[in-house]
């Protein structure tokens, strides 16, 4: 991927951003979607950056690190935008908040799965 395409990826996740952070919307879904978008831009602009041969073990642990990271940044977006909308309530319950803490688990095992079928596609491209 060229250094145009990542900033047009990174451009198309802000205006997504963008239009989600002002609608009064209660649902963890979109903010889940934005957090994975950013972790698999992340884990897009990592393995094209690297110069070296693929290492599995080292894919395997940044994926499962981008997919654990996922729910936190879904968390940390959503403590933003009930910041921003300053309500006298949160837009998200204590409940929302902790469904999302209890995806860490389960994200991480798909970053792994994910990075283990990049690391093993581009290994037979080189």
């Amino acid at each position: 991927m060229t250094k145009n395409k990542f900033r047009a990826a990174g451009a198309i996740w802000m205006l997504a951003f963008l239009i989600w952070i002002p609608f009064e919307d209660t649902e963890t879904w979109m903010t889940l979607a934005l957090a994975a978008g950013a972790a698999v831009w992340l884990g897009a602009s990592w393995l094209a950056l690297r110069s070296v041969t693929p290492n599995l073990l080292r894919s395997l642990a940044v994926g499962a690190l981008l997919g654990a990271a996922a729910p936190l940044l879904a968390i940390a977006l959503m403590a933003l935008k009930s910041g921003l909308h300053a309500h006298g309530f949160a837009d998200f319950t204590t409940r929302q908040l902790w469904e999302v803490l209890s995806l860490i688990p389960l994200a991480a095992i798909v970053g792994a799965i994910m990075a283990w079928g990049v690391s093993v596609v581009s290994s037979r491209k080189s």
